[in-house]
């Protein structure tokens, strides 16, 4: 019965393929805000992650298009926890208090930190060393195109410094100019006629032979 199974499972395989884009973190970026103080900020050999070591936010170019289907897969993990961590959207590179702090709650989104900013539904990181993955309904909090992506890791604290590592995917490929050109295949299975209607021979014929035992 199990080998009817198995070649039945393999038939349902045939389907429809989204694709996983994962931004491509090797792009060059800029100084946000004026608030890379100190540290580094680099990317992986692959392009798939950020790592920020210090006290640094920075921005990549767009642009970067949210619609209300639009959802990302934030994987975090952090060393050492600073004042805030996170990421948001704006159309500029400069920090401005009423239209960018004060105004702008819904385009930044805190993961982790002591101080508050942004969006705090998934301010939840709270144990050094751990690697989070975050499901964020982006297109429920904002719509429109930015022309950048900020990063945060924020830590002013002297002789004090804050980790932070990024790594962000979607099926979504109106969201990102750059994606990583290796970028994974998620197959979602959605079974064709043909082979409903091979599962159903099988199985059938898995049926007959069980009440044959």
């Amino acid at each position: 019965m199990k080998k009817y199974l198995l070649i039945a499972l393999a038939a349902f395989s045939f389907g429809t393929s989204a694709s996983v884009i994962t931004l491509d973190m090797s792009q060059p970026f800029v100084n946000y805000g004026n608030q890379f103080t100190d540290g580094t900020v680099t990317a992986s050999s692959d392009g798939t992650s950020l790592d920020m070591f210090g006290n640094n936010w920075v921005a990549y170019n767009g642009p970067y298009v949210i619609d209300a289907s639009t959802i990302l897969e934030v994987t975090f993990s952090s060393s050492s926890i600073g004042e805030l961590h996170g990421f948001g959207f704006d159309n500029d590179t400069v920090f401005d208090t009423s239209a960018d702090f004060n105004n702008g709650g819904s385009r930044y989104f805190q993961l982790a930190g002591t101080q508050t900013f942004g969006v705090q539904d998934f301010n939840t990181y709270v144990t050094e060393g751990s690697t989070v993955t975050f499901t964020i309904d982006l297109g429920n909090y904002l719509t429109g195109s930015f022309n950048y992506l900020v990063f945060i890791n924020d830590q002013d604290q002297t002789g004090v410094d804050g980790q932070s590592l990024y790594s962000i995917s979607t099926t979504d490929d109106s969201f990102a100019p750059v994606a990583v050109p290796s970028a994974p295949i998620a197959t979602v299975s959605e079974p064709g006629v043909l082979g409903l209607m091979f599962a159903s021979v099988l199985l059938l014929g898995a049926s007959r032979v069980r009440k044959g035992l």
